[in-house]
């Protein structure tokens, strides 16, 4: 499988797992005007959640850890904001859903929330 169509697929799982956990899908695969690629956006509740999927095949390495830097993702984020203003006050947060996939329809699944709390990279 291409790294493309491991990610779409990726996504496409990570959409599934937010939705059960009760997230309201806002957006998937949105670019910001400086090219930096916002997997999903969607609301936790009260708070504006900003989320960079990961996906690794089994053998070829363990998960990544995300793929965008802080920064990046913080400018990106600001940029959505400022195209999709939402209704009174926010909370941001950034999370990340790392994959490692073990077959064609068996993946483990790693959900940092607010993953860029802790030191800067």
């Amino acid at each position: 499988m291409s790294n493309f169509e491991l990610q779409e697929k990726a996504v496409k799982a990570a959409t599934r797992f937010i939705e059960r956990k009760g997230y309201e899908l806002l957006e998937a695969g949105w670019t910001s005007p400086e090219g930096t690629r916002i997997d999903l956006v969607a609301n936790d509740e009260d708070t504006l959640v900003f989320i960079d999927v990961t996906a690794t095949e089994y053998g070829e390495g363990g998960f990544e850890g995300g793929k965008v830097k802080r920064s990046d993702l913080e400018i990106a984020a600001a940029s959505w904001l400022a195209g999709n203003s939402p209704d009174g006050e926010i909370q941001v947060r950034f999370d990340i859903i790392d994959m490692l996939v073990v077959s064609a329809d068996r993946a483990l699944l790693r959900h940092h929330i607010n993953a860029f709390s802790c030191g800067v990279e």
